[in-house]
């Protein structure tokens, strides 16, 4: 794989979209990341990639970053960052995500923090690798993973920082069946490190990390996290609570939200597609959509050097914050399907008592997670900003679902004049909640009038859905 290329020299600026960069920053395999300030105080900062500009060189190089983060951001796996946006700004490509890379699994085996043990290796053990196995299910792959790129969630789970940008950047030789290979490879060397490093030697807990390492090389990933939850009686009873490990998210924040000194930012041609925009983080998460190019089609002034199809994702609704957190909880979730694996007559017996473990345990979850008859849908309302957008503006459009008032999930769909779809969506209404208001944010750039209307469906079994829609308009001279 090729080597990471020199840092680039021109100052970080002030701002990306509209918020201040703040002090801090890491250096990355792809580039730089910097925490993003947020909105008001009583919201998480961001994490913003600066990607290095000489990995964006090559032909084809931002049509592969554009398809691989739209690819990873459709899976909406709670192991990665959700993706805010991609977007180029005076001459720089950002890839802007929920939250920093800090603190990661490097920094704690560098600078140690208190109470890590075995429990918070196999809980990190454990996320890491679901978020490999559904990437690879997938089609995709991390690559390139390193403790360094293993970040922690507030909660203290464990999320992987730059999947998939390995695929479209790494080189020619970064073939997805290579870096799929490199993910089983890195995962177990982690097994091994945090074995050593947060389990005593000798114990249960510290056979079972290097087992699991072994059964990664030999037998797959996906044998080796059978291996990890089948053993949980090796580790401490409350590991679950992940204690030490959201202390340690906890003390990343106060060096995030630090202020950040003036910075003179480069010279650079700025249009309107370059000028800051705000990324309001919706309460929901995001999925990511095309931008929007006003008609009759007015092209828009490239930087100078670069081209004119410029790089900009803008996010809608997506996965409620809240869902995301229980389906991290689930510890003893099947892994996704991959191929068959070799088995070693000597290894039979054990095989067969975890897989009646694992039948035990689906059958609990299912009878936890099996779907329960949702909310009878009586009306659908939408509303949008009667006033004209302006450049750059961005239609705050609100659906209201009117039900009977009984608790249960619905499912909806967001379309847009555009031809972006949300893909359908859950929402999941309390009892006695007989409106349940839906958001989607859709902003505009560039010059030209256009005319928007978005449309939502609420879908219902066999029967035809009930839909609404409003529209707005936007104008910019330019």
């Amino acid at each position: 794989m090729s080597t990471p290329p020199t840092p680039p020299t021109t100052p970080a600026p002030a701002s990306v979209a509209g918020r201040a960069l703040s002090d801090w920053s890491r250096d990355g395999r792809f580039g730089t990341w910097y925490a993003l300030g947020p909105a008001d105080s009583a919201e998480p900062p961001l994490g913003a990639l600066r990607i290095h500009r000489a990995l964006l060189a090559p032909s084809g190089a931002r049509e592969r970053l554009t398809a691989a983060v739209r690819a990873v951001a459709k899976l909406r796996l709670p192991g990665v960052p959700a993706t805010v946006d991609l977007l180029r700004e005076a001459g720089d490509v950002w890839l802007i995500v929920a939250r920093p890379p800090a603190r990661t699994v490097s920094d704690l085996l560098a600078t140690g923090a208190p109470g890590l043990d075995e429990g918070s290796a196999a809980s990190v053990l454990n996320e890491t690798a679901q978020t490999l196995l559904a990437l690879h299910a997938a089609g995709l792959a991390h690559g390139s993973l390193t403790p360094g790129q293993v970040v922690l969630a507030p909660d203290g789970t464990a999320l992987l920082a730059e999947a998939s940008l390995a695929t479209a950047l790494g080189g020619a030789d970064a073939s997805t069946a290579s870096l799929q290979e490199a993910d089983i490879a890195a995962w177990a060397a982690l097994a091994r490190t945090l074995g050593a490093t947060w389990a005593a030697p000798g114990t249960p807990a510290a056979d079972l990390f290097a087992r699991c390492s072994d059964t990664a090389g030999s037998d797959g990933l996906a044998a080796a996290r059978t291996t990890l939850t089948s053993a949980r009686a090796t580790l401490p009873r409350d590991f679950l609570r992940r204690t030490a490990l959201r202390a340690a998210a906890a003390a990343a924040l106060t060096e995030l939200t630090e202020p950040a000194p003036p910075r003179t930012t480069e010279p650079a041609a700025v249009t309107a597609a370059d000028s800051p925009a705000p990324v309001a983080p919706d309460e929901q998460r995001t999925v990511l959509g095309k931008r929007h190019r006003s008609e009759p089609a007015t092209p828009l002034t490239p930087t100078p050097g670069e081209d004119e199809d410029e790089i900009v994702l803008r996010f809608g609704p997506g996965v409620p914050p809240s869902e995301e957190e229980a389906l991290r909880a689930l510890w003893a979730a099947p892994a996704p399907a991959t191929a068959p694996v070799r088995r070693r007559r000597r290894r039979r017996a054990g095989l067969l008592g975890a897989t009646a473990a694992l039948a035990a345990v689906a059958v609990v979850l299912w009878l936890l997670l099996r779907p329960t008859a949702g909310p009878a849908v009586t009306a659908v309302r939408v509303t949008a900003p009667p006033q004209q957008l302006a450049c750059g503006g961005t239609a705050e459009v609100t659906g209201v679902v009117t039900t009977d008032g009984r608790a249960g999930p619905f499912t909806y769909r967001w379309l847009r004049s555009d031809g972006q779809r949300s893909g359908v969506l859950t929402r999941t209404a309390r009892r006695g909640e007989h409106e349940v208001a839906l958001r989607l944010r859709w902003t505009v750039r560039g010059p030209g009038r256009f005319h928007g209307t978005a449309r939502l469906q609420v879908l219902r079994p066999d029967t035809t859905p009930l839909e609404a829609s409003a529209a707005f308009t936007y104008a910019c001279a330019g």
